[in-house]
């Protein structure tokens, strides 16, 4: 499986875990991960010279 996949999984499990709080804080653990997978993502999609897949 190649790495944007995986980042990718980890993306969507990282959603999944998120209890979609009416206010979300910037300190949550959910929402940091969440930040750093999304730009992880993208940039290996980047890198990999494809179009990027972003909602």
């Amino acid at each position: 499986m190649m790495q944007v996949d995986k980042v990718k999984k980890a993306l969507d499990a990282v959603e999944d875990a998120c209890g979609h709080c009416a206010i979300c804080s910037p300190d949550c653990p959910i929402a940091i991960a969440k930040r750093a997978l999304s730009g992880l993502h993208y940039d290996l999609q980047q890198a990999a010279g494809t179009e990027c897949e972003c909602s």
